[in-house]
């Protein structure tokens, strides 16, 4: 299933490309970071990222990814993605991160790992600070 979808973007918005295979997670984290100002993209997988980044690179400041995910999961996305744009901004999110250490993680190049359950409002601020610090706007 491709759950890929646009909000209306304006060029002054960063772009945030959230990809989880829980379904009220993607829902509640692009309501919530539409309302904090950022042009918001979902995938379900690896895969629907890889998909939707091909199509919107330009565009997506951050990449906010689950670690555990059927498929592809988090840290093997990130290796794709690095593959499509080395300089690619990833922070990734987990409940457990089963095999990965937090250490292991942002070795990888992950900015940042954000520990389920998280504050969204903590969230998008620091997801905001990560958009600014990579240099891309929505455009």
């Amino acid at each position: 299933m491709d759950s890929t979808r646009l909000s209306s973007a304006s060029a002054s918005r960063p772009g945030i490309l959230v990809v989880d295979d829980e379904p009220v997670l993607r829902q509640l984290l692009q309501t919530v970071l539409q309302r904090k100002g950022f042009a918001v993209w979902l995938a379900d997988g690896g895969r629907s990222a890889l998909e939707v980044y091909r199509e919107r690179q330009a565009a997506v400041s951050v990449v906010l990814m689950d670690v555990r995910m059927p498929g592809l999961d988090g840290p093997q996305t990130l290796a794709a993605l690095q593959r499509i744009n080395p300089d690619v901004a990833c922070c990734f999110m987990t409940g457990h991160p089963g095999e990965y250490t937090p250490e292991g993680l942002l070795a990888l190049g992950a900015i940042r790992l954000f520990d389920k359950p998280f504050r969204v409002d903590e969230m998008a601020q620091a997801l905001w600070q990560t958009a600014q610090l990579a240099g891309r706007r929505t455009g």
